[in-house]
């Protein structure tokens, strides 16, 4: 059966939940430009279409790292632990 896509816009409270961190980090990686986001009638939007996007890219580890430096409680040892697990093919 094939996948199918849902599109629409998501507000940043809604993007923090999906991604599991603070609204105010996603604020934060909306205004850098780090994260796709658009206003909508003066308030950010993340296209969903475009944040699943994003998270399917391939990131360096070093920005993995820097990612995971937005979660609260993640141990840093723990980080370097999964990033020397080989990948999946």
């Amino acid at each position: 059966m094939p996948t199918r896509k849902i599109g629409g816009y998501l507000k940043l409270s809604t993007t923090s939940r999906y991604l599991g961190i603070p609204v105010e980090e996603v604020e934060k990686m909306v205004e850098s430009g780090e994260l796709p986001a658009l206003k909508i009638d003066g308030e950010w939007r993340v296209p969903l279409d475009q944040l699943e996007q994003w998270l399917d890219e391939e990131v360096p580890p070093e920005e993995l790292k820097r990612l995971a430096s937005h979660l609260k409680d993640v141990d840093p040892k723990k980080v370097e632990e999964v990033l020397r697990q080989p990948e999946d093919t």
